[in-house]
């Protein structure tokens, strides 16, 4: 009898150990995940100016809320409805609250927090569905995507809307497969989709219920509708967003509706604003955009299609719905850019985390024979091009060699080169990382350590952002941003003088001189003198010879496109004749980079 008890508490105590053990093992791996989190999204946010069309948009819209304290609708530069809803902005003008300053930082923060969230809960859905191993992996797979690190970094509306979708989508899922319809899950659920609606507009709700139906139909289970107490969610989720389309119907008017319902979300759909793309556009986009993790997408594809009948059981059915629908719904709409498809990008990493986490079964011999093959060609390409790139720097300077025979963006490739030589530190970190993943990747596949495999594949996808945060974003932005030029005019200036632009307008000149800056018009034929006029350089050569103007200042760098400077001109008496072939490289709609927007 004594033997017996001692046998029960010794197994009641390594019971305790082990529970204590994985608890501790859980608690390490999510430091390590938000210590990787803080390094990727927190260092250096605020350090690149804003150079693309899009970040000074949205930076703008929170300059305006923050001055005005307009957080329904301002006015963007005092007469321009914002395009997007308030979510991301009423977020930054927070931050800039606690900080007391609007800047870079403060307005790519909710970005970057929401990212780590995002990351946070792919962690705990593996976690649960799976276990801890899956979680693991899935989640370092979304914080170590390239992509992934740039919209988290970035001052866009698409991070938060992602997330609030990811969270909305991982509840219903949970909901359904616990049969928990609980009236307070069915209006945390409504909540979620009125966030992701006020995040960037009706897409937000419209395409997590579109991933719920086609869910609920290949389960031929819409009775589940019935049990989520659908009047209590409809009347949470139109108080929290129908409220303020309301009051920005009411105060912005028809404008309003033309600007964000029509244009911005119709218009986007079938491609009247740019961004017209064929239907397998984004098919090369999820792979460079998930690199190197997109590499393995045929072997997840395999290994999901061999538990086709079991798929519900394995937790396999509802994130493959969610890729699949989202990739499907934005590849048939003619608008396409690359970020429209990163809210598939929480369902990729669960599905690879649940592929990886069973390579080590014994019933995976052709899974694992195809994971070795495409490991050892992507390694060994991967070592090849560090040493080719190390031999040009190193020996003939690699401005003047094409290193990438593929690129999509030629003008930001020359520049990044050019800052190849020298090679500085950081340079040499990155190329120093790249060949030891490639190494560890190599020497680990033999004996099948899969562990060690994934860590070389995450730190080659460490290695790529990192060259992207401190080679090539800040090479690019140095070359475009109009940021000093903006200040000197904001500065030099006096705040009553009267300054126009020419044509066109540019959101980051408003956005750092703090000023809002009318357009020119036809109309206008006499101002009291001296009138300051910005136009694009090409503007400035066709007229300069025509009136009595005199040039004050010039942009270092070349605007969003990277082509085109800004010049500050002073007039002495009338403002000068419109001329119809004016050159404006900036206007809605026009074809921008793919970071542009």
């Amino acid at each position: 009898m004594k033997d017996t008890l001692n046998r029960q508490a010794l197994w009641t105590d390594e019971a305790v150990n082990k529970v204590r053990f994985q608890a501790g093992m859980k608690l390490r791996v999510l430091l390590l995940l938000l210590a990787l989190c803080m390094l990727q999204f927190f260092w250096g946010l605020g350090r690149a100016p804003f150079y693309t069309r899009g970040e000074s948009r949205e930076g703008l819209v929170v300059w305006e809320m923050y001055k005005t304290g307009n957080w329904t609708l301002p006015m963007i530069n005092g007469d321009y409805i914002p395009y997007k809803p308030p979510l991301f902005h009423w977020a930054g003008v927070l931050t800039s609250i606690v900080t007391g300053k609007v800047n870079e930082f403060t307005i790519r923060f909710p970005s970057a927090l929401f990212a780590i969230l995002g990351v946070v809960l792919v962690y705990a859905a593996g976690t649960r569905l799976w276990n801890e191993k899956t979680g693991r992996f899935a989640a370092f797979v979304l914080a170590t995507n390239p992509e992934w690190w740039h919209s988290g970094t970035m001052a866009q509306v698409d991070m938060t809307l992602t997330f609030f979708m990811t969270a909305a989508l991982l509840l219903f899922y949970f909901m359904y497969k616990e049969g928990n319809h609980h009236r307070l899950y069915c209006v945390g659920l409504a909540l979620l989709l009125a966030f992701a609606a006020l995040a960037k507009g009706p897409l937000g709700s419209i395409l997590p219920l579109l991933i719920f139906l086609v869910f609920l139909g290949l389960r031929r289970d819409f009775a589940f509708l019935k049990k989520l107490h659908l009047f209590s969610a409809a009347v949470v989720f139109l108080v929290v967003a129908g409220s303020w389309y309301a009051l920005a119907l009411w105060q912005g008017g028809p404008t309003f509706f033309i600007r964000q319902i029509i244009e911005e979300n119709l218009g986007t759909a079938v491609g009247d604003y740019g961004h017209h793309q064929p239907d397998y556009y984004f098919v090369p986009v999820f792979f460079l955009n998930l690199e190197p993790w997109s590499y393995f997408s045929p072997l997840i594809a395999f290994y999901v299609y061999r538990r086709r009948r079991e798929l519900f059981q394995n937790h396999l059915l509802f994130p493959s719905v969610w890729l699949v629908t989202v990739f499907l719904f934005f590849s048939l709409a003619l608008g396409k850019r690359g970020v429209y498809i990163l809210p598939l990008f929480p369902a990729f990493a669960l599905l690879f985390g649940a592929w990886w986490g069973s390579l080590d079964k014994e019933d995976l011999p052709y899974s694992r024979w195809l994971t070795s093959a495409a490991g050892y060609l992507l390694a060994a390409s991967v070592l090849f091009v560090v040493v080719r790139i190390a031999f040009l720097i190193e020996s003939h300077g690699a401005q003047h060699q094409r290193i990438f025979l593929l690129t999509k963006n030629p003008r930001a490739l020359n520049d990044v080169l050019g800052f190849l030589t020298p090679p500085s530190v950081s340079v040499w970190i990155c190329l120093v990382l790249f060949g030891a993943a490639a190494l560890l990747i190599l020497l680990s596949l033999p004996q099948k350590k899969w562990d060690g495999v994934f860590v070389g594949f995450a730190c080659m996808a460490i290695g790529t952002t990192l060259f992207l945060k401190i080679a090539y974003y800040p090479t690019i932005a140095t070359k475009r941003t109009l940021k000093p030029f903006a200040v000197r005019v904001g500065e030099n200036l006096d705040p009553q003088a009267r300054l126009l632009f020419y044509h066109g307008l540019d959101y980051g000149t408003i956005f750092y001189s703090r000023r809002h800056i009318a357009s020119y018009s036809p109309e206008i034929q006499e101002l009291e003198a001296p009138v300051f006029l910005l136009m694009w350089e090409e503007d400035w050569q066709r007229i300069r010879d025509r009136n009595d103007l005199k040039m004050l200042d010039i942009s270092e760098g070349r605007g969003p496109v990277g082509k085109h400077r800004l010049v500050l001109i002073e007039s002495p008496g009338e403002t000068p004749i419109s001329d119809p072939t004016t050159f404006s490289p900036l206007k809605r709609g026009d074809a921008v980079d793919s970071d542009g927007e």
